[in-house]
C-alpha cells in the first residue's frame, strides 16, 4: 500500500503541488507562478505553454522539499480553476490561450442563454446566467473566433487538461466542473442537449470528452513523459478531481449540512452541502453528486476579493508604508493589517463594492463595477485597505442572507486560502456575518483536497469522505464580536443599496466604454 500521495492545485496565480502522508501532513510543497493576460476589460487568459513548464516545476519542487523518494508516491490528485476553457486540435495542441474563469467577455451570450428558459436553468434559479460558465464562453468563441471553434477536436477545462498532460493524452472530463459550469446532470442524461441545441451549440457534442470521471475515481495513469520529467513512477493512478475551490471543500472537510466552506484567494467561493435540492435566483445549484454521490451542493461566490487587495497594494501605496515594510524586512500586508486594525468598523464611513470583475452572486451581474464610496481627505491607505476587506465581507453576508432565505441555514463557516493569513480579515468576516469561523491547520486545503482524492485509487482510504475525515485538522476558531456585528449592520445595508443605485448606470458605462474601444478610443 502506498504511503504518500501528490496533490496538485492549478490556481489562478500559480500551480502548487504538495506531497502528503496518510494523516494529511504536508511533507513538501512546490510552487510555480502563472501569468494572467488581460487584453481587454473583462477578459482574462493564460498561456497553456506556461502551464506545462509550471506543472513540472511545481511537482519537482514538492518532491525535493518533501525528502520522499518519488517512487514512494502512489497516486496523484488534481484540481484547476473553473470555468477555464481550453480548445485543442486533432494533435492535442492548444489552438489559443486558455479562457480563464474570471473572463466575462461572454455577457451577451449569457443573457441569451438565460432568456432561453430551458429547464437546465434551474441551476441558476432561472435567473441570470454567469458569463463565466462553459456554454457562454464556447458560444462566444464560435461567434467571434470561428476558426478556433471549427478546428477544435477537444473542448474541456483546466482540471481535465491536467489529467491530459500528466497521462500523456487521456481525454476526460470530470463530474464536478461539468455539473457546476456546463449544466450537466448525471441523473437526467448528462449534457442538456435541449439547452445547447437551442442556443446554437448543437454541433459541440463530438468535441466534448466521452468519459466523465467522479472525484476519487481513476481518471488515468501517469504517462512516460511526465514520469521522466518528475521522477514519479510511470503508471501510478491519477484521481478524478474538480474545480480548485470544490476540492478545497473536501480538504477542509466541510461535507455536512450547516457548514459553509469559504474558499478564499483571488476570489471567494461559498459552498455548502445539502441533502435536498435548492434552486433559487442568486444562488448556483443545487448541483447533484458534484462532490459526493447522493448529496447536493449549493454555491455562491465573489469574483474579485484577494485580487482587489493585491490591485490596491500593487498600485497605490505611499512611500511611508513601503519604507516601513522594508525597514522591518517584512510584508507590506503585515504593516497594513496593523494600521487597519486600529480603525473602527466601517473604516470611518468608507464603503467598497468589490465588483472589479463584476458580480457572481447574488446579483449575477457582469456589468457591475468596483466602487469606493465615502472618501474624504481624512482617509489614507489603511482606511482603503480595511474597507476592501470589509466590502468583501459585506458581499459574503449578502450571500449568506440569500441562502438562508431559501432555508439553507449556516451555523459555521470553515475558511481556507489566502485571506485566512490575515487574522484581521477573518475577524472582520466573523463580525460582519455573525458566524464563528473555523480555520483548518493546513491552509493549502485545495491541494490537500486533491491529495485526499488521490488516496482512494492509491488504496489508502476507501472513500473521499473517509479521507477527508482522516486527514483534516482544526487549528483555531474565531468568534464574532456582538458589538461589531451590530455596528456593521448599516454598512451591509449601504453595500446592497450602493449596488442597486448604480447597477443601471454601471451597465451603461460598460457599454459606452466598449463602444469607445471599438472606435479606437477616440471621441464620438
Amino acid at each position: 500500500m502506498a504511503e504518500f500521495v501528490l496533490g496538485i492545485d492549478a490556481g489562478t496565480e500559480s500551480i502548487r503541488a504538495g506531497v502528503y502522508d496518510r494523516t494529511g501532513r504536508c511533507l513538501g510543497f512546490g510552487t510555480a507562478e502563472n501569468v494572467n493576460h488581460h487584453r481587454h476589460p473583462g477578459w482574462g487568459e493564460q498561456r497553456i505553454e506556461e502551464w506545462e513548464i509550471s506543472l513540472t516545476k511545481a511537482i519537482r519542487g514538492a518532491v525535493v522539499a518533501s525528502g520522499v523518494d518519488a517512487k514512494q508516491i502512489g497516486g496523484i490528485g488534481v484540481d484547476g480553476t473553473s470555468c477555464t476553457v481550453i480548445f485543442m486540435d486533432e494533435q492535442g495542441r492548444p489552438l489559443r490561450d486558455a479562457v480563464m474563469w474570471m473572463d466575462i467577455r461572454a455577457s451577451r451570450e449569457a443573457a441569451e442563454i438565460a432568456a432561453s428558459g430551458d429547464p437546465a436553468l434551474r441551476y441558476t434559479g432561472f435567473g441570470n446566467v454567469s458569463a463565466e460558465w462553459f456554454p457562454c464562453k464556447v458560444l462566444w468563441m464560435k461567434r467571434h473566433e470561428p476558426d478556433v471553434y471549427k478546428k477544435a477536436k477537444t473542448i474541456f477545462e483546466h482540471t481535465d487538461w491536467l489529467v491530459y498532460r500528466l497521462s500523456g493524452g487521456e481525454i476526460t472530463s470530470n463530474i464536478n466542473t461539468t455539473t457546476i459550469r456546463w449544466f450537466y446532470d448525471d441523473r437526467k442524461g448528462g449534457i442538456p442537449t435541449s439547452l445547447y441545441d437551442g442556443v446554437g451549440l448543437g454541433d459541440i457534442y463530438e468535441k466534448l470528452p466521452e468519459r466523465v470521471v467522479k472525484i476519487g475515481e481513476v481518471a488515468a495513469t501517469l504517462g512516460p513523459q511526465m514520469a521522466a520529467e518528475t521522477g514519479l513512477s510511470e503508471g501510478i493512478p491519477i484521481a478524478g478531481g474538480g474545480a480548485d475551490a470544490y476540492m478545497g471543500v473536501v480538504g477542509i472537510n466541510a461535507l455536512e449540512p450547516g457548514r459553509l466552506a469559504l474558499i478564499t484567494g483571488s476570489s471567494h467561493l461559498q459552498v455548502g452541502i445539502s441533502d435536498t435540492e435548492v434552486h433559487a435566483a442568486g444562488l448556483f445549484g443545487s448541483f447533484p453528486d458534484a462532490i459526493l454521490p447522493g448529496l447536493q451542493v449549493v454555491e455562491a461566490g465573489q469574483v474579485s476579493t484577494g485580487s482587489v487587495l493585491k490591485w490596491f497594494v500593487s498600485n497605490f501605496l505611499n512611500d511611508e508604508i513601503t519604507s516601513e515594510a522594508a525597514r522591518r524586512n517584512g510584508s507590506i500586508y503585515d504593516v497594513l493589517n496593523e494600521l487597519s486594525a486600529e480603525l473602527p468598523p466601517g473604516s470611518d464611513g468608507l464603503l467598497v463594492l468589490e465588483h472589479w470583475q463584476g458580480n457572481r452572486t447574488p446579483w449575477v451581474d457582469p456589468n457591475s463595477r468596483g466602487v469606493i464610496r465615502g472618501l474624504t481627505l481624512k482617509h489614507g491607505p489603511a482606511h482603503i485597505f480595511r474597507a476592501i476587506m470589509e466590502g468583501v465581507a459585506y458581499g459574503t453576508k449578502v450571500i449568506i442572507d440569500r441562502m438562508e432565505a431559501e432555508k439553507f441555514n449556516i451555523n459555521e463557516i470553515i475558511a481556507c486560502g489566502g485571506a485566512t493569513q490575515s487574522d484581521l480579515w477573518m475577524q472582520i468576516t466573523a463580525d460582519v456575518t455573525g458566524r464563528p469561523i473555523t480555520i483548518p491547520k493546513d491552509q493549502q486545503a485545495v491541494s490537500l483536497g486533491s491529495a485526499m482524492a488521490a488516496t482512494v485509487p492509491a488504496g489508502i482510504y476507501p472513500s473521499v469522505a473517509e479521507a477527508a475525515a482522516g486527514m483534516s485538522e482544526t487549528e483555531k476558531q474565531i468568534d464574532p464580536n456582538p458589538d461589531a456585528h451590530r455596528a456593521y449592520g448599516e454598512y451591509v445595508r449601504q453595500y446592497a443599496a450602493t449596488y442597486a443605485a448604480l447597477k443601471d448606470e454601471s451597465a451603461r458605462l460598460v457599454r459606452h466604454a466598449a463602444e469607445q474601444e471599438e472606435r479606437g478610443g477616440g471621441a464620438p
